[in-house]
């Protein structure tokens, strides 16, 4: 009888014993229960999209087992394609990448949350932010959309074509006027070299910044309506028009894409473009400057763009959005923005990281960041902005370098922006 109640013992035992190893199983399990996964989308292709995985990478690792981000990476173009759909039939990501100028629709469309909660949430300092940075993402000043990254279009000179033209390889043009001078003297057909890049589409507007470079705008904004047809406007597509037409100092046809290309192939004087040509220049092994674009008559300015965090209104867990918010922390932490500064080739909108000895070291990135105080958006907060770009401006561009009369083109595309703003923006 004792036997038996010996080994009646030991497997009451054993069984606890297995128990108890279940049990302890669970517990190390449990976390992967209460785990966020996060789906995100944008449009990094590129090499940048390398350094963005990296940092997505490392942010799983440091939150393995209780948060993931899944993204998934396609031409912004599709993206854009792909959103509305997905956000009507409730299959959205959790959050995204897009531009202020794409949010307005969707704000518009009441499908984006507001993220004005973002810095009492996560007690990060909101005054490290520029404030171009922040106002960038707010719409009806509600903060519907949080930086990933801000930056100005950017002035880019080939050193050794300047100085086989005679110029000094390390001063860029001071003025819009010097600017078209030394783009005369850059050209050189016969080696299918040209002075200055000015696309006819596809490219970051630099109509824009040469506009108001000269006192001109395109639009008031407080009345909504045209005010391209100036002669401050005139001045500047005259310009334009003498530069692409007449002395052909741009490749006729060339497409943003097309001028890249040639920029990094060492076929082009001076260019206004973003900071993602600039691995394309290193990699080619072009000795460029950058420096902020030239001065005009009014002044020295350039355009504000950027990437932004937005979070669609079907992702409704408030885990998930807490979970969003830790992930837009870490993405805007000190050392983050610096690894993503230098990787990326993106200029810091942090005033903390704009100071740090890694980013000024960098004579591009110091160069971008000088540049802070002169960033400005273009026709922000026009339902119409894209339509008055590329429906309108860059045609009208297109017509100049073909050789269209500048005060015709200036008059006709002045009634299609006021036709433009009364259909898309009128109160």
């Amino acid at each position: 009888m004792k036997m038996k109640t010996v080994k009646k013992a030991h497997i009451i035992l054993a069984s606890v014993l297995v128990l108890s190893m279940i049990a302890a199983a669970d517990a190390v399990a449990a976390p992967a229960k209460g785990k966020v996964t996060l789906t995100f989308w944008n449009g990094f292709t590129s090499t940048d999209g390398d350094a963005l995985k990296k940092l997505v990478n490392k942010f799983n690792s440091d939150n393995a087992g209780k948060i993931e981000i899944k993204m998934d990476i396609m031409q912004w173009d599709q993206l854009y394609l792909k959103l509305p759909p997905a956000i009507a039939t409730g299959t959205a990501p959790s959050f995204v990448l897009m531009s202020p100028g794409n949010g307005l629709n969707y704000v518009k469309n009441k499908t984006l949350r507001d993220l004005g909660d973002f810095f009492s949430a996560t007690g990060m300092d909101k005054s490290d932010f520029t404030d171009a940075s922040l106002q960038f993402g707010q719409i009806n000043g509600v903060q519907y959309l949080l930086p990933m990254n801000n930056y100005g279009i950017c002035f880019y000179w080939n050193k050794d074509l300047f100085k086989e033209a005679g110029l000094d390889p390390e001063s860029p043009p001071a003025t819009l006027e010097q600017a078209a001078e030394y783009a005369v003297k850059l050209t050189d057909h016969s080696k299918k070299q040209y002075g200055w890049a000015l696309p006819n589409k596809i490219g970051p507007a630099f109509y824009a910044i040469l506009m108001r470079a000269n006192g001109g705008r395109a639009v008031d904004m407080k009345a909504k309506k045209s005010v391209l047809n100036s002669p401050e406007n005139l001045k500047t597509f005259n310009m334009i028009r003498d530069l692409t037409y007449a002395k052909r100092v741009s490749p006729q046809g060339a497409t943003g894409p097309d001028l890249d290309t040639m920029m990094t192939s060492g076929k082009i004087g001076m260019f206004l473009n973003g900071p993602w040509l600039i691995p394309g220049l290193k990699q080619n092994k072009i000795n460029f400057g950058i420096a902020a674009p030239p001065k005009g008559t009014a002044g020295q300015n350039t355009i504000l763009d950027g990437t932004y965090f937005a979070i669609p209104t079907t992702t409704k867990d408030p885990e998930a959005i807490k979970a969003i918010y830790e992930f837009i922390k870490y993405w805007n932490s000190p050392e983050v923005s610096v690894e993503w500064s230098l990787a990326a080739g993106f200029p810091p909108y942090l005033k903390s990281v704009a100071k740090d000895s890694r980013i000024l070291a960098d004579t591009t990135l110091k160069a971008m960041v000088s540049m802070n105080d002169m960033m400005a958006p273009w026709n922000f907060g026009l339902n119409s902005a894209g339509t008055i770009d590329n429906d309108i401006l860059w045609p009208m561009v297109e017509s100049l370098q073909n050789g269209a009369d500048t005060a015709q083109a200036l008059a006709k595309a002045s009634k299609d922006i006021d036709k433009a703003l009364r259909k898309q923006d009128a109160k």
